[in-house]
């Protein structure tokens, strides 16, 4: 980690140039057993996060992703049988994506094969800093009202 001289604390770019380049690599790693799934990372991630998302337009908002990239992914996760459209009730011009139980499948799959590359990483640590990197990494990503 860089340290910034003005303050003594971490250089920001350099911390996030540091996240940015593991995250990269873990899913690089990970890239032969994600497509041998039919998946591409991102595929993954919108995937895992249609569960909590089921409406396009948040899943564009949460993954930070134009709309016709969202439209594109789902298209792929349709076809693959990973997702499934269901008409909203109230709102017929609406659909409500749904996993499914080979989409839940793949995403077990998809995240045991990214959490062993993830966990390689880790073992680099000495004992109690994978649990501490955990808890800082979790505690920085709360949005600021995310609570303490």
């Amino acid at each position: 980690m860089t340290l910034n001289e003005n303050q003594g604390g971490p250089e920001a770019c350099g911390t996030l140039a540091n996240l940015w380049q593991l995250i990269h690599s873990v899913l690089d790693d990970s890239e032969p057993a994600l497509e041998a799934l039919g998946l591409s990372a991102k595929a993954f991630f919108l995937l895992e996060a249609v569960g909590d998302y089921p409406f396009p337009a948040e899943l564009a908002r949460r993954m930070h992703l134009p709309p016709p990239t969202v439209t594109y992914l789902v298209k792929q996760l349709e076809e693959k049988g990973f997702v499934e459209r269901r008409a909203e009730a109230c709102d017929l011009r609406k659909y409500r994506l749904i996993q499914t139980s080979a989409g839940k499948d793949a995403l077990t799959r998809g995240g045991d094969a990214l959490g062993g590359v993830f966990e390689e990483r880790l073992r680099r640590l000495a004992p109690g800093e994978a649990a501490s990197f955990d808890e800082i990494v979790s505690r920085l990503a709360r949005p600021r009202n995310g609570g303490a």
